[in-house]
């Protein structure tokens, strides 16, 4: 049987945790913190969360873990069948991992453990995002899922980075990212209403709660 380790603090984890249950593959939750020591390096070479045991080996990187599933479990697919398509999927996760998520994590330290935040940091991150959100906004369909008719693993990818984003650019700048892609909103609230993304949510929210109260 597959085996996720990591935290549901990650939204990485998640994400990865997420596309095993719209496959409906049986897989087991192994926890599991980001460490430098040598035993866990021999699974993921950059020491990070997620990481996935399989009978092969371990697999790290979670769009690498991603695809790999999609290979090993087909159906239900969660890449378009047309390779244009699947290409214009990959694509909105590289535009919401390096340029909206990416900004918006130099926040986590600052908003979680009350890390100092610069002045020159807080006045560079939201208008990175901003410019990220109107990429994503020139590549999103939104018809109803992001990249089009299909749930694919860019909704997955996207609603666990923009979930992250989110909190931070709230916290910090009192800023809702929601309403600033048209169609955006609308998308959050149908991936947020789905059975799989609720007991995500749950799991997160409670293990974010233990871990700022352990701090």
């Amino acid at each position: 049987m597959l085996k996720l380790h990591g935290m549901p603090v990650s939204n990485y984890y998640n994400m990865v945790k997420h596309c095993l249950l719209e496959k409906g593959m049986e897989f087991e939750e192994v926890t599991a913190a980001p460490s430098q020591e040598d035993a866990y390096l021999a699974k993921s070479p950059m020491g990070k969360i997620p990481c996935l045991e399989t009978d092969s080996g371990f697999l790290a990187e979670t769009t690498v873990i991603l695809d790999y599933l999609e290979e090993i479990h087909p159906l239900p697919a969660m890449y378009p069948a047309d390779p244009w398509a699947r290409a214009k999927t990959r694509e909105i996760m590289r535009i919401v991992e390096h340029y909206i998520e990416a900004p918006s994590h130099r926040l986590v330290g600052h908003v979680l453990f009350n890390a100092p935040l610069s002045q020159s940091a807080r006045d560079e991150i939201r208008p990175a995002v901003e410019k990220g959100l109107a990429a994503l906004g020139r590549v999103a369909r939104f018809k109803p899922y992001i990249a089009g008719t299909q749930l694919t693993n860019a909704d997955i990818f996207s609603y666990h980075s923009l979930g992250l984003a989110r909190r931070m650019l709230e916290s910090v700048y009192q800023w809702e990212i929601a309403g600033t892609v048209p169609g955006l909103s609308a998308w959050l609230k149908l991936i947020s209403e789905s059975p799989h993304a609720r007991a995500i949510l749950a799991a997160q929210q409670q293990a974010m709660a233990a871990l700022q109260a352990g701090r």
